[in-house]
């Protein structure tokens, strides 16, 4: 077998096993068809099973230095198993990378290939997925567009997967939207208002493309537990007669409690009179139902963001207190990661189970029908609404 023979073999049997193989960058597409014809001949099947190599989205992570890069391809591995996908990786290396030059070689781009191997239940068919790894300097950023148009597989639609707010906007704005359909970030990774209103920007700029939120998939379990406690025999009718809405998050989570209060206000109709920070470091928004001016109307709803400690998963809220005529509560209380209990005025306190995801969970799903919710752009330009209140003065939390 000669020199060349050999390197093809042992890649493929790397590109089986779903490891890294380094390949020029020109060479991408040339080594995938490669590796991908070898797969599909009749004597390189995976343990004797069928081959396919299959592809429902190209989806493009950005993503910065290499403890984030190794979390991203975990992330990678993990959406093959619900959904497949060429997955194109840009990593722009950390100046305090200590592989960083050499990894880039010294200043230009370097890309590794590797195979996502699903294995179908009663191992009669093994589906292949791939992800490819552009990695390079910071400042590489204006290579990554022409990059990734030229490795989209046609006819496929693409999502960029934006998770981290710190990535420099314009790698999104001026490269990869032109060639995106679909926009799906973090809120979750938002932790300030500055942050917030960037997701707006981007929002708006990727309009009319549908903008998905992993951070508003993580409320859904939430959202639909509260929803549920008005269904009959309750009914919708407290709801009108709200007076009090009270979000407990952790300090990290008031982004994810401010898109609940959206939610809320935005469903039930509730105008934003002003803002108002509170002693514990929360907030208070003041709202009234009338269709009136401004003015100094007297607030019928108050809605308080409580900053609190207590187990929750990633949103970072911990409860939903809602009191009507300022006496009777209907509670979700998050008690653990995945259990909460829930309480109603006619029916005392039940513990129940709350559905918990992982991100590749959320991922998957915001690859599907649910990444196109129109409630969420709603629900983020409400939000956006209140954060521009400018807050008046401390006062205590009641």
């Amino acid at each position: 077998m000669s020199r060349d023979a050999e390197r093809e073999h042992a890649n493929f049997e790397r590109f089986a096993r779903g490891e890294t193989i380094p390949v020029e960058v020109g060479e991408i597409e040339r080594e995938l068809g490669a590796l991908w014809k070898r797969a599909s001949s009749a004597g390189d099947t995976h343990a004797g099973a069928a081959v396919s190599r299959a592809a429902l989205w190209n989806l493009v992570i950005p993503t910065r230095g290499a403890g984030a890069l190794a979390k991203t391809k975990a992330l990678v591995d993990e959406i093959a198993q619900g959904v497949p996908v060429r997955a194109i990786t840009l990593c722009l290396d950390d100046p305090g990378d200590v592989n960083a030059g050499a990894l880039a070689g010294g200043g230009g781009l370097s890309a590794t290939i590797e195979s996502n191997v699903v294995s179908q239940p009663g191992g009669a068919r093994v589906v292949y997925s791939e992800e490819i790894t552009l990695r390079g300097p910071a400042g590489a950023e204006t290579h990554f567009g022409a990059l990734v148009r030229a490795l989209q597989i046609p006819g496929v639609p693409t999502a960029a997967l934006w998770m981290d707010a710190a990535m420099p906007v314009a790698l999104l704005t001026r490269e990869l939207l032109p060639v995106t359909d679909r926009l799906i970030v973090d809120t979750g990774s938002c932790v300030r208002p500055p942050h917030l209103y960037d997701l707006q920007r981007l929002a708006a700029q990727a309009h009319p493309l549908p903008v998905a939120d992993l951070g508003w998939l993580r409320l859904g379990s939430l959202r639909l537990l509260f929803a549920g406690l008005f269904d009959p025999p309750v009914g919708g009718a407290p709801l009108r007669r709200a007076t009090r809405l009270s979000v407990r998050h952790r300090p990290r989570g008031d982004l994810s409690a401010l898109l609940l209060v959206s939610w809320l206000g935005q469903m039930l109709g509730w105008r934003p009179l002003r803002s108002v920070q509170t002693s514990d470091g929360g907030l208070r928004f003041d709202f009234t139902r009338d269709d009136g001016a401004r003015g100094d109307a007297e607030p019928e709803v108050q809605a308080y963001l409580v900053p609190a400690e207590g187990a929750c998963d990633a949103s970072g809220v911990l409860a939903i207190e809602l009191a009507v005529d300022g006496r009777d509560d209907y509670v979700v209380c998050r008690t653990a990661m995945d259990q909460a209990s829930v309480q109603l005025p006619i029916a005392p306190a039940k513990a129940v189970k709350l559905d918990s995801y992982s991100d590749a969970e959320l991922c998957v799903a915001a690859l599907g029908p649910r990444g196109r919710d129109p409630l969420f752009a709603k629900c983020l330009a409400y939000a956006g609404g209140l954060w521009a209140l400018e807050p008046q003065t401390t006062v205590s939390q009641r």
